[in-house]
């Protein structure tokens, strides 16, 4: 079902054929007995996959916000327009300690944890205590070298350990496109690319299928 082809056509590098091709055989993703539910997991799978990294190319966040934007996305960490100028003026690093650092929930309680465990990999692995439980997943040292998580390998292994702690499955076989955003995003950020992604990705394999029998 993941073959050259598709990736060719939904513009993501025919490079990730290998590394998501086993990485669903460890994981058992799309591993339905039904034809249906892993067409709508696969579509899902690379819809938010594509969304987070932009097709596979963005592997490490993009930090370089504006200070309109900072203070939008991140209100309870930038309380005002002044402060924002001000972190935006030190840069990137600045940015990343600032809306993750000193956050308990990733873990992220050394100083520059913010930087050093920024969203990286196809699902945008973020902070200390994902950097640690997945690291010992996959069997990498992402504490001590977290741009483990972006070499193709490793953020494909991330990537479907992530889908199955999450529980990813049930929605993604469902093609519930809300439900899924919320488990990966903890909100809807960029639902709707989500959403016409997924129809995009799912009406290419159907079609695809189709033209088989």
């Amino acid at each position: 079902m993941l073959t050259k082809n598709l990736l060719e056509k939904i513009d993501i590098s025919i490079k990730w054929l290998e590394p998501l091709t086993k990485s669903f055989s460890k994981y058992s993703i799309c591993a339905s007995e039904k034809e249906d539910e892993n067409i709508n997991e696969l579509s899902m799978f690379l819809a938010q996959c594509g969304h987070e990294s932009i097709n596979f190319t963005r592997l490490e966040e993009n930090l370089n916000y504006s200070a309109n934007t900072l203070l939008k996305l991140f209100p309870k960490k930038i309380k005002n327009i002044e402060k924002a100028n001000e972190i935006v003026a030190n840069g990137v690093v600045s940015i990343a300690n600032a809306i993750y650092g000193n956050r308990t929930d990733l873990g992220n309680i050394m100083p520059n944890d913010g930087w050093k465990y920024r969203g990286r990999g196809i699902i945008q692995l973020t902070g200390r205590n994902n950097y640690k439980f997945y690291g010992e997943k996959i069997g990498a040292d992402l504490i001590n070298n977290p741009d483990l998580a972006r070499e193709e390998n490793n953020a494909c292994l991330i990537a479907c350990a992530y889908w199955n702690v999450r529980g990813l499955t049930k929605a993604a076989r469902e093609g519930n496109v809300q439900s899924a955003t919320k488990k990966i995003n903890g909100g809807y950020n960029g639902l709707e690319d989500r959403e016409n992604r997924f129809r995009k990705i799912k009406a290419i394999i159907e079609n695809d299928y189709n033209k088989k029998e």
